[in-house]
């Protein structure tokens, strides 16, 4: 009983995944799921440091400093040196980073509205609770 029940959890994130068919806007930029993990950080912490950056995603600095560069020559974000520490680094959206996150998120937005518009209010705050009870779990391991 309990496999049957993790299969068919797995059918749904795969089927999740796949919802709408279009093309996303990653896929349309050329950039990876990894990538917006990024964007989406520096999106909601502009000017933060990369070793910031890289604790909060939990990859080592190095790993962190290769994605920014690859991002950078991508022209979607920017470093710039601190004044008061030339090695320190602190990084930011360029407008056309902005352009994608924006494009992203709205993306994000239309799916999530497809997928929970045949739920009511009790059936939508009951999904989001027990998604965050297994996320929660995930993040503490």
């Amino acid at each position: 009983m309990e496999n049957n029940l993790n299969q068919r959890f797995q059918e749904l994130i795969l089927r999740f995944h796949r919802l709408g068919g279009e093309a996303t806007p990653i896929e349309a930029q050329g950039i990876t799921p990894a990538q917006v993990v990024y964007l989406d950080y520096l999106s909601k912490h502009p000017g933060c440091r990369l070793t910031d950056l890289a604790e909060a995603l939990r990859y080592k600095a190095a790993s962190a400093s290769v994605m920014v560069s690859t991002l950078e020559g991508k022209g979607l974000i920017r470093k710039a040196q601190e004044l008061d520490d030339g090695r320190a680094l602190r990084l930011g959206l360029t407008e056309e980073g902005a352009r994608v996150v924006a494009e992203v998120e709205a993306f994000r937005g239309k799916r999530v509205e497809r997928m929970l518009a045949r739920l009511d209010q009790s059936e939508k705050a009951q999904l989001i609770a027990l998604l965050e009870k297994v996320m929660i779990k995930e993040d503490e391991d």
